[in-house]
């Protein structure tokens, strides 16, 4: 019954959108606070903007069940909460708003995709294997170890999942961050979770603390540079005294005065 209320919601959704495209009323914008990847138990709030004068707000959730909550604005409200109280998988899945104002829909808003991490109770490891030494840039491969057959991986960096561009997402555990420079220094977790449940994570790994140490080669390069720079600064000064020791030596002296007749 799930799927099928879910699959019957997609077809009034997008009948309602390609209806909606012919008018002229925008689109709203949705967000979600604290983030969109939140854990179990904790509470969220979803945010719709519209411009003023709408009559209805409406905020659907397509997930295991196809519902939707509905708003009526208070004098000239722009922006509506909706506030979600302890989360759980139910409430994971994605939420659309859209509003009607003159008597139209207007077009629905981005997707916004809910996470609920911690509804699988394993916790990944994280692990790193630096690749090769010895290079100013290098490849680095970071490592998400399960024990359950998760089929999708979710790596995120600064070990900060509340929003989705701080993640990615791949059918493997292996990560490949390209040319990490020596001093490169960020935080990264990771999750898991099944291809059919993709807004259902697991718990998040340990954090793991990245950090590239600056190598011996560079350091001596850089003394070796160093070096240098003085070494052609102390040449200059002297070329500057020598030079100005020269023109001085080369000036032509004064007309030598004759001496007096004695009377």
């Amino acid at each position: 019954m799930g799927l099928v209320a879910t699959l019957l919601g997609l077809v009034v959704l997008m009948e309602q959108k390609i209806w909606a495209q012919s008018g002229l009323l925008p689109q709203p914008s949705i967000w979600a606070v604290p983030g969109a990847v939140i854990s179990t138990g904790s509470d969220v709030s979803i945010f719709c903007r519209t411009p003023p004068g709408v009559t209805t707000l409406r905020l659907y959730h397509y997930g295991p069940y196809m519902k939707w909550f509905e708003s009526t604005p208070e004098e000239a409200q722009e922006v509506f909460e909706f506030s979600l109280q302890y989360m759980t998988h139910i409430s994971a899945g994605i939420y659309y708003c859209e509003y009607t104002k003159g008597g139209e829909w207007s077009q629905i808003s981005d997707r916004l995709e809910l996470v609920v991490t911690g509804v699988y109770m394993e916790t990944p490891s994280l692990t790193v294997d630096s690749g090769p030494q010895g290079f100013p840039e290098r490849n680095v491969t970071l490592l998400c170890h399960t024990h359950s057959p998760f089929n999708i991986f979710i790596l995120c960096r600064d070990g900060n999942a509340s929003f989705p561009q701080n993640c990615s997402h791949q059918s493997h555990s292996t990560f490949l961050i390209s040319l990490v420079s020596p001093g490169h220094r960020r935080t990264y977790r990771c999750f898991a979770s099944y291809e059919h449940s993709p807004s259902l994570w697991s718990l998040p790994s340990d954090p793991l603390k990245l950090s590239i140490p600056v190598s011996s080669t560079s350091n001596y390069r850089l003394e070796n540079s160093i070096r240098l720079i003085m070494a052609i600064i102390i040449v200059l000064s002297l070329g500057v005294v020598l030079l100005d020791a020269w023109k001085s030596r080369r000036e032509p002296m004064g007309p030598l005065e004759s001496p007096k007749m004695r009377t």
